[in-house]
């Protein structure tokens, strides 16, 4: 324990000492470093005084630090600053001591926490420590600025190694015209009963071949989900397992696949009631890579004092900060506004303003993929269309899918164009100035790549 703590004392004297001998370090200091990062009391004094002058415009030399701090000769810090200098080895490694000085604080601010997790007296409470505990562990240190020599180096490096592989989804086109990375958040929306739940289900199942998944459901139970899976995988007809008449040549081919089921690293989970912040400490304790929610509406907002509106965008945006800042792929289910203008047999093809409840969704999301019957009228024969909405990385546009309810499985179709019969519905032609390839009823629409050219 003594070793400990002359460890983190000798790391802040170090940064004061350099900061105290080469005042040009004092502003990009202040960019890296916080009062907290110091553990000790009297260093945090020291650079608040150092911090307060900055800010002031005054200079930052021993002199002023030590005026700043207090007025009388008796008080020791003058003695304090000159150890200070003379303890600092060289202000050359003056980030490296601020790096470790910072890790240093942020382990003992988990000690003090996890302290606290194991008294406290209520769920909420623990809740409280639990999100405190899992913001420790992203470093949030404001700006980060690269400049040209910089740029042209990590570029380099990132690029001269081998090809990067991004995220795959089990759909070629799909894998085709997105570039999805972890830290993204992807939203998968559609009416009700279009079959996102099952396209998600696949989706995380394919992904967890190479990477952990979590899949969260807030309305269907592990169990109902477990059997459209299996529906999927063993090629037995969803009637057969709900009535529970599975046959024997039915079972062998259960059996037959269920280790390459077991091969996966897929988990799913009975989510209801869980707020973003319990999504975000559960999946960070079972430390999955990639997590599935299904679906955003119904996570629990963590106040009831706002409006719904508020409501849905703060759980957007929590699911976004798992996202960007843990470094996790987030993959969002969200129902869409319920199309009443049109009729139930009408085509009405859903747009991002239809998203439930809040345009934060929109905002949020790296990608958004919209699925929606392409002959409302006819659903068990109508096929589906996923509709690649938003795409920061990549491509929009069309992809139609054929779904078998009877074993919950999707496969890219073979016609890229409308049906004849989906091209009569009634779609509103815009005015030419407001067309693009979206709005286009008649002309077949390709996965074709969005090009923007500098200027």
């Amino acid at each position: 324990m003594v070793a400990q703590e002359e460890d983190r004392l000798s790391a802040q004297v170090a940064v004061l000492g350099a900061l105290l001998i080469d005042p040009r370090l004092v502003g990009q200091a202040l960019e890296r470093i916080r009062p907290e990062d110091f553990i000790t009391p009297k260093c945090r004094l020291v650079f608040q005084a150092i911090r307060a002058l900055f800010a002031e415009g005054k200079p930052t030399d021993p002199v002023t630090v030590r005026s700043k701090l207090g007025g009388r000769d008796d008080d020791g810090w003058t003695q304090y600053l000159l150890e200070l200098m003379e303890l600092t080895p060289t202000t050359a490694n003056v980030w490296e001591y601020a790096s470790i000085m910072r890790e240093q604080a942020r382990m003992a601010r988990v000690a003090e926490l996890a302290g606290l997790l194991q008294v406290a007296g209520d769920s909420d409470r623990a809740r409280e420590y639990i999100a405190q505990l899992n913001g420790l562990m992203v470093d949030r240190r404001g700006a980060r600025r690269m400049d040209m020599d910089q740029m042209v180096l990590a570029f380099t490096d990132r690029h001269s190694g081998t090809p990067v592989e991004y995220m795959k989804w089990g759909l070629p086109k799909l894998d085709e015209g997105t570039y999805t990375e972890m830290g993204d958040m992807v939203v998968l929306g559609g009416y009700p009963s279009a079959g996102k739940t099952a396209l998600a289900v696949s989706m995380a199942y394919h992904q967890s071949m190479t990477r952990r998944v979590g899949f969260y459901s807030l309305e269907t139970n592990q169990h109902k989900l477990a059997d459209r899976l299996i529906s999927n995988l063993a090629g037995i007809e969803m009637p057969t397992i709900k009535r529970n008449e599975i046959s024997e040549e039915e079972w062998a081919r259960f059996a037959a696949c269920s280790d390459r089921i077991r091969a996966h690293n897929l988990e799913l989970i009975e989510a209801s009631g869980m707020s973003v912040q319990d999504i975000q400490a559960d999946a960070l304790a079972r430390r999955y890579e990639i997590v599935y929610i299904d679906y955003l509406q119904l996570v629990e907002p963590e106040t009831r004092k706002t409006n719904r509106t508020e409501q849905v965008s703060g759980i957007s945006r929590g699911l976004q900060q798992l996202a960007h800042g843990h470094g996790m792929l987030v993959v969002a289910l969200s129902q869409l506004s319920r199309a009443d203008k049109a009729g139930e047999d009408k085509l009405v093809e859903p747009t991002m303003s239809d998203l439930r409840e809040s345009g934060q969704i929109e905002q949020d999301a790296d990608a958004i993929l919209l699925l929606y019957l392409e002959e409302p009228g006819r659903p068990d024969k109508s096929r589906r269309v996923l509709k690649v909405a938003k795409n920061k990385e990549g491509t929009r546009g069309r992809i139609y899918l054929a779904f078998d309810g009877q074993y919950q499985r999707f496969r890219e179709g073979a016609l890229e164009e409308p049906t004849p019969s989906a091209k009569r519905q009634t779609y509103k032609r815009p005015s030419k100035a407001q067309m693009d390839f979206f709005d286009l009823p008649d002309v077949p629409v390709p996965f074709e790549q969005k090009t923007e050219e500098l200027p």
